[in-house]
């Protein structure tokens, strides 16, 4: 039975991106006027690529809370000198509340849902924009309806089970909003089944239609607009979650295949980090150009200048992974006596570029799905961990794994390949693993078996407060 759930800020439309929008805030352009022109539809829609840097999105939660929740980081101190830290407790220790008292992760569902609501705006109101050619009808719309996959997507993540949960993903999952609502309407949580459907439908939509971006003239990253390829990445990534083997593999291979992206060499990979610009590899970036976004990542786990606290750190065991002659070995540094990662950097001249999805993934996506399909083939999953193994350290051996030890170095080589890009507990939840943490010094939950509530965040009290029909996730 599907329960009602309350969106309050879809009804608004943009958020407050006034100063990215260059709209006066005494004025407040209605969408009316904004939509009218195509120049107003470039705007709407950087403002939405604006809010997916918010710090409850990607410019900090969403890669961060995955990090500690996995594993692959713990606390510097625990009796909180740096206070700030204090804040990821709740992920660390898996002692979310429906309040979200003291919880950097309390606003990421009214945040992404804010997200969404841009995206829809433009969706809704397109054909308002009168001097507009239907090819820049359909880009926008386009690119809205990926980011809006995207954003839905993530929302699962976050506040549902993962689609194996059930037989063919019949549990509840988030509400999809296929269009902007007003502030006194419920709407339904659907099942997940359904929100994988919707959200495979809208990045079939933008795929089909993805061409030149609107922004792409004044654009600092062309990697900054969603493309053809990225629609085509995140389905590779959608279809993985979803256990759909075949298509994963397929998308996967498109994106390899498609001959705009490569893999960054050997040589290229440290310094690849320290330039804070998009490299080959990047398949969709975001640009935190004049917006220091990059920051608060590199402030908790990362490398910056004049740095006076520490908070999180990496985890010795994921340290342990690399092996002599891994690369990846070397993405590490330290400062005030500690090791910390240099995959996020911030000097006080440069602005941080932020990845989203990269090449190196995809590879590590067709491997798994290659090893999962009803005729399992080995000799492509080790061919794509070599790849990717191989690329890291040039010496390396090729792989002779089979069977259930091949499936675990997958497990791991994702957690080398991707450490500190917000993958480890989702890949731990979506596989059904158990989650046991080495080096975690948390006072509570440090191990947790699989199935568990607590792999899931609660629903915020805001969201739950106006709808007396709202039923809360299991657990809380």
């Amino acid at each position: 039975m599907n329960k009602l759930i309350y969106i309050g800020l879809l009804a608004f439309g943009l958020m407050s991106c006034s100063d990215f929008l260059d709209i006066d805030d005494e004025t407040k352009i209605s969408n009316d006027h904004l939509f009218s022109t195509i120049s107003g539809v470039e705007e709407a829609l950087n403002g939405v690529y604006y809010d997916l840097t918010n710090s409850s999105y990607y410019g900090n939660q969403m890669l961060i809370g995955p990090e500690i929740k996995g594993g692959n980081l713990k606390f510097n101190d625990l009796t909180f000198e740096a206070s700030t830290s204090y804040y990821y407790l709740p992920s660390f220790q898996f002692t979310h509340t429906v309040e979200g008292d003291d919880d950097y992760m309390e606003n990421c569902y009214e945040h992404i849902y804010s997200v969404i609501s841009g995206a829809n705006n433009i969706i809704e109101n397109i054909e308002d924009a009168k001097d507009a050619s239907d090819i820049q009808k359909n880009q926008a719309v386009a690119e809205a309806k990926a980011i809006r996959a995207m954003a839905h997507f993530d929302l699962t993540r976050l506040y549902a089970q993962p689609y194996s949960y059930s037989a063919n993903a019949q549990h509840l999952g988030i509400a999809y909003m296929l269009k902007n609502i007003a502030w006194d309407e419920l709407v339904s949580r659907d099942l997940l089944y359904d929100n994988y459907e919707n959200i495979i439908a809208d990045l079939l939509a933008a795929e089909a239609n993805l061409g030149t971006a609107l922004g792409i003239e004044d654009a600092s990253y062309a990697k900054a607009y969603l493309s053809k390829v990225a629609a085509q990445a995140l389905l590779a990534r959608v279809y993985l979650y979803k256990g759909d083997w075949d298509k994963a593999k397929e998308y996967a291979t498109k994106v390899i295949e498609d001959g705009s992206i490569s893999l960054i060499d050997n040589s290229e990979v440290v310094d690849s980090y320290k330039s804070q610009e998009p490299t080959k590899e990047d398949i969709f970036i975001l640009d935190n150009k004049g917006i220091s976004i990059g920051a608060p990542i590199s402030k908790t786990i990362g490398i910056m200048d004049d740095r006076t606290s520490l908070y999180l750190l990496p985890s010795d065991d994921l340290i342990s992974l690399y092996n002599d002659g891994d690369v990846r070995g070397e993405l590490f540094a330290e400062q005030l006596g500690k090791t910390l990662t240099t995959k996020w950097i911030e000097f006080s001249d440069k602005d941080r570029c932020t990845s989203i999805i990269r090449l190196a993934e995809m590879y590590l996506i067709r491997a798994e799905a290659s090893l999962n399909l009803p005729v399992s083939n080995e000799v492509q999953a080790r061919a794509d961990l070599d790849v990717i193994r191989k690329r890291a350290n040039p010496a390396a051996a090729n792989l002779q794994l089979s069977g259930a030890a091949l499936k675990e170095e997958i497990f791991q080589e994702r957690r080398r390949e991707l450490a500190f890009e917000g993958h480890l507990f989702f890949d731990i939840v979506r596989m059904g693993r158990d989650l046991r943490r080495v080096d975690c010094n948390a006072l509570y939950n440090v191990n947790i078996d699989y199935p568990s509530n607590l792999f899931v965040l609660p629903i915020p009290e805001d969201a739950m407060e106006y709808n007396n029909q709202m039923v809360q996730n299991p657990g809380y």
